[in-house]
């Protein structure tokens, strides 16, 4: 249901970020694709080793152009993907295409892969460009920071490159909601479901919260944030002294004007939010997963 609030970009940026999140096992996405057997068959029909392709993406913003846009069918939802590996010591490219599926939990599943290959030149320099990206720095391009003192805020957002935007908002939400138990944790829904759980002294680690593309559509701005927060609970069979939480809370912020003065404000339109124990079970003992 959160995912079908976002708007279709927002949305496949989403899934995007569930496809590349951390993986059991500790490989990536794109290198457990490179391992599929029909991918690996694939690669040597090309006389080339699976091992020997890289993957053609510099920089979380691009993510979103490598999802289609997604058909939700009762509790899932499916998006077909493209991803485009370089050859390292040739001009080759292999692109394997397929579909992403999506739980109601949250999980993404890869499958039905498809491979080609062509001779076609990268377009991650121009994608990164075109965020407001350098490609070689990997770094935001800069921009006037007094612009947002001369004109209203949603103004000043509008003219940014969409990586900008994201910056933008990073801070934003920062000053609106803080770090230390940031504000929306007091939002009744999430509020009541921490109480049921005894999960108190939520904190956010080193500002590691994700904004998601900033759109504008029929006068409104809007953007998904993720934020990984890490806490305490009841204690549990396997700690005495009480269990860790990781409570991964997704936002769909509404940004507005801040009213009668300079800047931003922000406001939830929709929230939804995972949670998990992070205790060390023993022997073959079942770790706590909330439901």
């Amino acid at each position: 249901m959160f995912l079908n609030s976002l708007s279709r970009y927002q949305q496949r940026a989403e899934i995007a970020r569930l496809a590349f999140r951390e993986r059991w096992g500790g490989s990536s996405l794109e290198e457990d694709i490179l391992k599929n057997r029909a991918v690996s068959a694939f690669s040597k029909t090309l006389g080339v080793d699976p091992r020997s392709w890289e993957f053609d993406l510099k920089h979380y913003a691009e993510e979103p152009d490598l999802f289609g846009a997604p058909v939700f069918r009762d509790d899932q939802c499916i998006a077909t993907f493209s991803f485009c590996y370089g050859h390292l010591d040739s001009s080759l490219s292999l692109v394997v295409t397929g579909f992403a599926y999506v739980d109601d939990d949250g999980s993404a599943i890869i499958g039905t892969l498809a491979c080609q290959s062509n001779q076609e030149e990268s377009g991650a320099r121009r994608r990164l460009e075109f965020a407001g990206i350098n490609p070689d720095t990997l770094e935001t391009v800069s921009h006037d920071q007094e612009m947002s003192l001369r004109i209203s805020y949603l103004d000043y957002i509008n003219v940014l490159m969409p990586q900008q935007r994201r910056d933008a908002i990073f801070e934003l939400a920062g000053l609106v909601w803080g770090t230390d138990n940031p504000q929306f944790l007091d939002h009744p829904k999430l509020a009541d479901e921490l109480a049921r759980l005894g999960i108190w002294n939520l904190d956010e680690v080193n500002e590691c919260h994700m904004v998601g593309p900033v759109e504008f559509q029929q006068g409104r701005c809007t953007a998904p944030l993720t934020y990984p927060l890490y806490g305490e609970g009841k204690a549990s069979k396997y700690d005495e002294d009480g269990v860790g939480y990781v409570v991964e809370v997704h936002i769909l912020a509404e940004i507005a004007n801040k009213p009668g003065a300079v800047g931003g404000a922000m406001s939830i339109e929709d929230i939804w939010w995972r949670i998990e124990s992070i205790d060390d079970p023993q022997g073959n003992e079942i770790p706590l997963i909330v439901p």
